[in-house]
């Protein structure tokens, strides 16, 4: 169980956002040092569109929980037990991604919920409850209140049933994935596109409605500063590579110019 997810929790039930970012290469144990001393509240590392397996995750994890940090996973799908297996080796939640029905929803958090809650399995004395002996009767309920559980909207069957699927018991934020939301909607990377638009502002309103979270990746200041503004509660600011990659261009950009390299 993570105090740094409940710490999350608390701040969105409150109605204050929280601002974290995507690891989807960099998967050094130090990157989550480093994401806290940078003023990130959480990171998710991304295993749908990356490469990080079971055992480096497990270390990173642990890393992360360690500093308090919460560690969220973007799972590959909700199928199966990777959600549950990513649970039970110390992460503080799971986004899951291309959420498009409520039966879906119910399902997701049917697998990621002990009972009476839901049907999660319960395999104690590892990293989800810090290897403790004997088992707490008390865990199961404390783990159900602290598990971050993100449904990703990015669809336009999601964007339709957002309703629906808000209305499910157990979700604490939703998260827009502007490349597929947009693509879904025929217009490819064109996030400004007034029908775009439209539809993430639904997804927002429909979400606060249901006391769920509005969530959205941005990979810049200026898009992230909008989104905050227009109700973001559960932001991620850019990743691992766009941060570096931008700090790196800015930087030299700057040296050449200093020095009349340009």
């Amino acid at each position: 169980m993570s105090a740094g997810s409940l710490r999350i929790k608390q701040k969105l039930q409150a109605g204050k956002p929280v601002i974290g970012t995507m690891f989807s290469h960099l998967h050094g144990p130090a990157a989550c040092r480093v994401a806290q001393r940078c003023g990130f509240e959480f990171v998710i590392f991304d295993t749908e569109h990356s490469r990080p397996g079971v055992e480096t995750l497990s270390w990173l994890f642990q890393a992360a929980r360690d500093i308090s940090l919460p560690a969220i996973v973007r799972a590959p799908a909700f199928e199966g037990q990777w959600p549950t297996r990513y649970l039970d080796l110390g992460a503080a939640g799971n986004l899951i991604p291309r959420v498009e029905t409520p039966e879906e929803a119910e399902a997701i958090v049917r697998m990621l919920k002990y009972p009476p809650e839901g049907a999660r399995g319960w395999g104690s004395g590892g990293a989800l409850d810090d290897y403790s002996r004997p088992a707490d009767p008390d865990y199961p309920a404390q783990a159900n209140a602290a598990n971050l559980v993100v449904v990703q909207l990015e669809t336009r069957a999601g964007w339709e049933a957002r309703d629906e699927i808000f209305s499910v018991p157990g979700i604490d934020a939703s998260f827009i994935g502007p490349n597929d939301l947009s693509l879904s909607l025929g217009l490819p990377a064109q996030y400004e596109h007034p029908s775009v638009v439209q539809a993430m502002d639904d997804i927002f309103e429909s979400a606060a409605a249901h006391g769920v979270a509005p969530g959205m990746h941005c990979f810049d200041i200026e898009s992230t500063t909008n989104w905050l503004k227009r109700g973001a509660l559960f932001m991620a600011f850019s990743s691992d590579l766009w941060l570096m990659a931008d700090a790196a261009h800015s930087g030299l950009q700057a040296i050449r110019t200093a020095v009349n390299m340009t």
